[in-house]
């Protein structure tokens, strides 16, 4: 009797063989063939080129030695070097190799990923590295058709409910359930979720600029995965030469930046866009958040007292805390006093500025004790507490004390600082002055100051004879231009001193400084070549929804449901005249009927008759113009993807493109009746003023604060 159902698991291999066609090389797939026939249990592990098809359950990788770049592991002997002044005092222990490699080790997922999300097999069916040209084109490889996108997110849910073999697939009523649905997405009878997936994530899928957000705004994922990335790069530290290393990159700033002229604003930008090409080696998905100074004007200006240092606010993501792992590692360790336990116990969960504010809120007393003749460093309690401050917020630095400086609280950058920098129209008043008539720009005096702000005084400070001690100085890491690197608040510091150049640049088109092919070593690029954040694969957004349609199904009408606006965007989005919104409309596709999408906010029951005019809610209107096919049979399908490395043709002329509307008066009405969260709605009509049913196909529409 034939079975009259068939498991998730042979469906996957339906679809793959249906897709792949019925011929297929023996020698495909590095000689595997149509290796998701496999037995399952040879499936899930299999790789192909390095690449595993199923990653682990659970994403964990292999241990192995660290690779310090000579090809053999830590056994090979290349030289380590001792912590520097910036870099914590702290035994560094070599862990296993924590940074993925092209080779077997390979398997690493990064936290709060789903399994699919690391599968070889899924970024292959998705077109995502290292499918998408870069070393391998998408799959499947000479397959009679692709997957559709709706079969490949089945292939995804089945990995991520663990490949079952022998489950049943749904029932017929439930895939009805689910066509219903469908269509009730696109004729605007269900509402679109937001997705979930991080943000980079996103603009992948939809051939977008990488986002570098405001630290505020980020999502947990977002934050511990740079978190994760700062942490493995510390293992590398005693490698002074691998370029893995946290110290590495500090050390750059050591020995080449650039200050007091024009090079200034330029080899900041290529230093944060190198250092992020190697934390997007860790996680391709990482990009450097930045830190609106502005945001907490008025807090500081509150804490501000020239007779107490260590006052400052800086972002949450910064701060220190302790958590219950951080208590049961100290308490084992049996050198702290029941009292003292009990008062690191009472702050579990608690963030604190700065590691001396959250001592200053138990029993242990900082200490510091001599290091030979001329030099202190942390007694064991503090050393302690803090390896389990690194080890629960990889973000948070040691020596930083900030807002411990001795000057007015009216040098904290506000908004009206910056409009005023924004608002000057040559570079050289800007950015600094060139070669021969070098000066320090506007942009660069206010960051100076937020260098000395984020630092401060060391409050603890033990007069010495040594001016660089690691663990005893003067003052914090961002006050010293030596060492001022190895604080990862710095980074976020300098994304808003490049952001404010990238903002001032669209103010200003076309006005540059006067080299522009001066080299910025140590890289091997000119001024001209860091003057484009789009060419660099970046822009600066405050907060961004997105909610991802199905591509193959025709849009009439686009409903998505409520989503909460961050509060630090909406509060920027009032206050600050700078800030901008737009809707985005991702990958619209090419067809016959032209069409006038109009789009509008908060209007659940938006339809054709929905007027335009003196309407707060209508963000705007935007036409596709198309047209018939000339070409044979499929000649106005969808393009493939680009998969080959020297393929120089320009974009292909019916590559989906994407449509972007200004959003701010509607999204400034809306906050300013307190609305704090907010809804998209799309009407799609044909040339004739009618829904039309056949006019818009794309990928997902977008909503995004910009400052």
């Amino acid at each position: 009797m034939a079975n009259t159902k068939r498991s998730r698991y042979e469906t996957v291999k339906h679809i793959l063989d249906e897709a792949q066609g019925e011929t297929i090389s023996d020698h495909l797939y590095q000689g595997y063939g149509s290796f998701w026939r496999r037995p399952l249990a040879e499936f899930l592990a299999l790789e192909i080129y390095g690449q595993r098809m199923i990653a682990p359950a659970g994403g964990k990788q292999s241990q192995t030695a660290v690779n310090c770049g000579c090809g053999c592991g830590s056994s090979c002997g290349c030289g380590g070097g001792e912590a520097e002044s910036g870099e914590s005092g702290e035994e560094t222990a070599v862990s296993p190799n924590c940074w993925p490699s092209g080779g077997k080790q390979q398997q690493f997922a990064p936290a709060g990923s789903q399994r699919s999300e690391q599968s070889g097999l899924i970024k292959g069916l998705r077109g995502q590295a290292p499918f998408d040209g870069s070393q391998f084109p998408p799959l499947l490889w000479q397959a009679k058709q692709p997957v559709s996108a709706e079969n490949i997110n089945f292939i995804a849910a089945w990995i991520d409910d663990g490949c079952p073999e022998t489950e049943a697939e749904a029932p017929k009523s439930q895939i009805t359930v689910l066509s219903n649905k469908l269509r009730d997405l696109s004729f605007g009878a269900a509402q679109h979720a937001r997705s979930d997936e991080h943000t980079n994530a996103i603009r992948e899928q939809v051939g977008g600029l990488k986002v570098r957000k405001d630290v505020r705004c980020l999502n947990d994922t977002e934050r511990n995965g740079l978190r994760r990335a700062i942490t493995c790069m510390h293992q590398y530290d005693p490698y002074r030469q691998d370029e893995r290393s946290w110290g590495y990159w500090a050390r750059i700033h050591t020995d080449s930046c650039q200050h007091g002229w024009e090079h200034f604003l330029p080899w900041h930008r290529l230093y944060l866009y190198f250092f992020e090409q190697m934390l997007q080696d860790f996680d391709p998905l990482i990009t450097l958040p930045y830190w609106d100074w502005t945001a907490y004007a008025e807090d500081n200006a509150k804490t501000y007292n020239t007779a107490q240092l260590d006052l400052g606010i800086i972002p949450e993501a910064y701060r220190c805390w302790l958590d219950e792992q951080a208590i049961e590692n100290l308490t084992a360790l049996q050198i702290f006093s029941t009292s003292e336990v009990n008062s690191l116990k009472k702050i579990v969960g608690q963030s604190f500025n700065s590691g001396a504010r959250l001592l200053a809120k138990t029993k242990v007393n900082y200490e510091v004790v001599p290091l030979g003749s001329n030099d202190y460093q942390y007694s064991d309690k503090i050393r302690a507490i803090y390896k389990e401050l690194r080890r629960v917020n990889a973000l948070w630095h040691a020596n930083r004390w900030p807002g411990a400086i001795a000057q007015r609280p009216t040098q904290y950058p506000r908004s009206q600082d910056v409009d005023n920098i924004l608002a000057i129209t040559d570079f050289a008043t800007f950015g600094g002055g060139p070669d021969d008539d070098h000066h320090f720009g506007k942009l660069e005096k206010v960051h100076n100051g937020m260098h000395n702000f984020a630092g401060g005084s060391n409050p603890f400070y033990v007069k010495n004879s040594n001016p660089q001690s690691q663990e005893n100085p003067p003052t914090g890491d961002m006050t010293d231009n030596r060492v001022t690197a190895y604080d990862p608040i710095f980074w976020a510091h300098h994304c808003n001193v490049d952001r404010i150049w990238a903002l001032w640049q669209k103010k200003n088109p076309n006005v540059n400084p006067e080299e522009l092919d001066g080299i910025l070593p140590p890289w091997s690029l000119s001024v001209r070549e860091a003057l484009s954040t789009r060419k660099l694969g970046y822009e600066y957004i405050k907060d961004s929804a997105f909610f991802p349609t199905v591509s193959e199904l025709p849009m009439v009408r686009f409903h998505s449901e409520k989503t909460a606006v961050s509060p630090p965007a909406l509060t920027d989005f009032q206050h600050n005249p700078n800030s901008r919104a737009e809707v985005r409309l991702h990958r619209i596709q090419r067809v016959a009927n032209n069409a006038s999408i109009r789009v509008f906010l908060n209007t659940p029951d938006a339809n054709e008759a929905t007027p335009m005019e003196n309407n707060p809610h209508f963000v705007g209107e935007f036409m596709t113009f198309g047209g018939s096919c000339y070409g044979g049979p499929g000649h106005c399908d969808l393009p493939l993807p680009r998969s080959r490395r020297f393929d120089k043709r320009p974009l292909h002329h019916h590559e989906p493109r994407n449509a972007r509307l200004d959003a701010t008066d509607a999204v400034k009405y809306l906050a300013s009746l307190g609305q704090t969260e907010l809804s998209l709605h799309l009407v799609v009509l044909g040339i004739d003023g009618q829904p039309s049913e056949n006019a818009l196909y794309l990928d997902g529409v977008s909503l995004n604060l910009i400052d």
